[in-house]
């Protein structure tokens, strides 16, 4: 006769065990709003508070009260604050947004605001995905930027003359973290481009674009699935000294300016930051003060140096990421308060696209909010506004 083995007690501990779950602790967070400057023109209760959690794709929204404050009742964990507005009637943005922090019971977060007149110079399209060649290899030298005046109808025409385009360090991300965080200056990783001209060279009225084909401004049709005809760009980065960059005969090239050691501009396929700046002592004068603009990583005395530019110099920027929930903030929230996310896998040929306003006059007016996740529609297929 088979003996029987009696479970029951042991069943009845799981069952006990399982049954018996402590509610996941809460904790509160506490988020004070604070214009940089006093204002009357905003009102502060229309601004949205969004906070993200990072170890998980979720958010939460609310709004403030009268004061500025807003207050959470969420699960512990790391998460950061983005505030935002945007005020159709006057066109003002008003952004603000926190470094990242761990919640655990109670937490006071300070949110400094600030408020802006969208610049008329905005990037209105960036693709660095990348595609695939005819072959089916991954594929990168079809990246592009495309700048545009947002001004309007009635808007004044832009001079591009020396303004400069650089992407910012850390190249991904994805790093970890970001050691120049909360600083009012942001480190250019490896080199920066120029627009060339005495000043009155390459004006852009309302309404036009100015493409710079980021590494090869050549046809690409016969390479790549994206098919890009990028010889047809207004601007090429490209340097006899960089050997993977190519240029079509009457594409203007750029100016280069090296700030680091390579001999490539190392553009992120996944999660690029772009900014459009102009230093305000002008391009020589900054040049020539290493002593001020020059400087290691935060925390180390060697290794590379990286140049900076102040926040203030900063027209335009778009940060783009992979995914939210493990995303570096590397542009300060007052050129954007967010970042656009990208869903799309690499070397999909996919772009991320400025968010048309209205149309007026056969001019185009696009979203300038400086909030990416709002401006811009991720895993757009290119539409290059090229010469014809």
């Amino acid at each position: 006769m088979k003996k029987r083995l009696i479970l029951m007690p042991f069943a009845l501990l799981l069952l006990a065990v399982a049954c018996y779950r402590e509610e996941p602790a809460i904790g509160h967070l506490t988020v004070q709003l604070e214009f940089e400057h006093a204002t009357d023109a905003v009102d502060i209760t229309r601004i949205e508070v969004c906070l993200n959690n990072k170890n998980a794709d979720f958010h939460y929204t609310a709004f403030p009260d009268a004061s500025g404050k807003a207050t959470f009742d969420v699960q512990p964990g790391k998460y950061d604050v983005i505030a935002s507005a945007w005020f159709p009637a006057t066109r003002i943005a008003v952004n603000g947004a926190s470094e990242e922090f761990l919640l655990l019971d109670e937490h006071t977060v300070r949110v400094p605001l600030h408020v802006a007149i969208p610049n008329p110079l905005i990037i209105r399209e960036a693709y660095f995905h990348g595609s695939k060649t005819l072959e089916g290899a991954n594929y990168t030298k079809d990246t592009y930027i495309e700048l545009y005046n947002n001004a309007g109808p009635g808007g004044q025409t832009l001079y591009l003359d020396s303004l400069c385009l650089a992407a910012i360090f850390p190249y991904n991300s994805t790093t970890g973290n970001n050691a120049w965080a909360g600083r009012d200056t942001i480190p250019i990783a490896q080199m920066y481009w120029m627009f060339p001209g005495d000043g009155k060279t390459y004006p852009l009225a309302p309404g036009e674009s100015a493409v710079v084909a980021c590494i090869a401004a050549v046809d690409h049709a016969g390479r790549a699935t994206s098919g890009l005809h990028l010889n047809k760009a207004h601007f090429g980065c490209w340097s006899e000294t960089l050997p993977r960059h190519e240029i079509a005969a009457g594409v203007v090239p750029m100016v280069l300016n090296m700030t680091g050691p390579g001999n490539q501009w190392a553009v992120s396929v996944h999660s690029p930051a772009f900014v459009v700046f102009r230093p305000e002592p002008g391009v020589a004068a900054w040049q020539a003060r290493p002593d001020l603009w020059e400087d290691y990583e935060p925390g180390k005395s060697s290794g590379s140096k990286y140049w900076h530019i102040s926040k203030d110099w900063i027209l335009d920027g778009v940060e783009c990421v992979d995914s939210p929930s493990s995303a570096v903030k590397r542009l300060p929230g007052t050129v954007d308060a967010s970042y656009v996310w990208m869903r799309s896998g690499h070397y999909s040929g996919k772009c991320v696209t400025r968010r048309l306003d209205f149309t007026e006059d056969g001019i185009d007016v696009f979203q300038d909010t400086n909030n990416s996740d709002a401006d811009f529609i991720p895993d757009s297929n290119p539409s290059p506004r090229l010469k014809r």
